[in-house]
């Protein structure tokens, strides 16, 4: 039996076609807390939550390049995932992974914040178009959600995932229900309902630290005093340069210096 590591590399592996990058300035990213706390436990009794940093798991915080990681399998794989999140905004993300005790179930939800709403919204249609194209993908079905959010099935190796992706405000989540036995569509739906009623409507997004009005007239200070160091230094190691391949004097020899720690 094999467990796919998150085929949510579906999620930003490609560029469409005629989406354009979204267009965003550098911001803060929120605290892990604050991001952690927009995804919803499971629904069903008897999960037991991976420790965060696991093997195999995306339990936790997460940056791009970490999530590049966890999804795609090689160099072009994880840069193809790094300039979509870029394209699109993704400012940060968080991972919950969860088994039950004796069985292959599993359950994983992940959310990706973006910089705003288009930027989740470009995200999730291209991860659906990524889907169809996947060598594992069966069907898509009705997630019984908002506009925009659907459902897909993914089969290998006798191991059988339902996926549902939705968003809600600037982030977008998704949900990986697996088992050995069938499809658990009725289950990914189920916890997808708690999801998105559990979600807030946006993470905010800090802005970027802006400087205060004082600050640039203190920075020509600095930038002043910057120089003017750089020019003494630049004279001193020119003096001490001359000095030590000065010809020596037949008056007066020279005298090394002292060696510097």
């Amino acid at each position: 039996m094999t467990i796919r590591r998150h085929g949510l590399a579906a999620v930003a592996a490609v560029t469409v076609a005629g989406i354009a990058p979204v267009a965003v300035s550098a911001a803060s990213t929120p605290s892990p807390a604050t991001v952690r706390a927009a995804v919803a436990d499971p629904v069903e009794t008897g999960f037991l939550e991976f420790l965060e940093g696991a093997s195999g798991s995306l339990e936790g915080p997460f940056d791009a390049k970490t999530y590049a990681n966890s999804v795609a399998s090689d160099t072009k794989g994880r840069g193809s995932v790094l300039q979509a999140l870029h394209d699109y905004g993704f400012v940060t993300g968080y991972g919950r992974d969860w088994w039950k005790s004796g069985s292959s179930e599993r359950l994983e939800e992940v959310v990706l914040v973006f910089a705003d709403a288009r930027g989740a919204a470009t995200a999730a249609r291209t991860s659906r178009t990524s889907y169809a194209k996947g060598q594992y993908f069966q069907s898509f079905f009705d997630a019984k959600l908002n506009d925009g959010a659907y459902g897909v099935t993914e089969g290998e190796d006798g191991y059988y995932w339902s996926v549902i992706v939705f968003t809600k405000g600037n982030d977008m989540f998704a949900i990986e229900r697996g088992s050995d036995s069938d499809y658990p569509s009725a289950q990914s739906i189920a916890q997808a309902q708690k999801a998105f009623e559990f979600a807030p409507n946006s993470i905010d997004v800090p802005p970027p630290t802006v400087a205060g009005p004082g600050f640039l007239p203190n920075l020509r200070v600095l930038v002043i005093g910057a120089l003017v160091l750089l020019l003494l230094a630049a004279c001193a190691i020119a003096v001490g340069v001359f000095v030590v391949f000065k010809p020596q004097s037949p008056r007066l020899p020279a005298v090394e210096a002292d060696p510097k720690p």
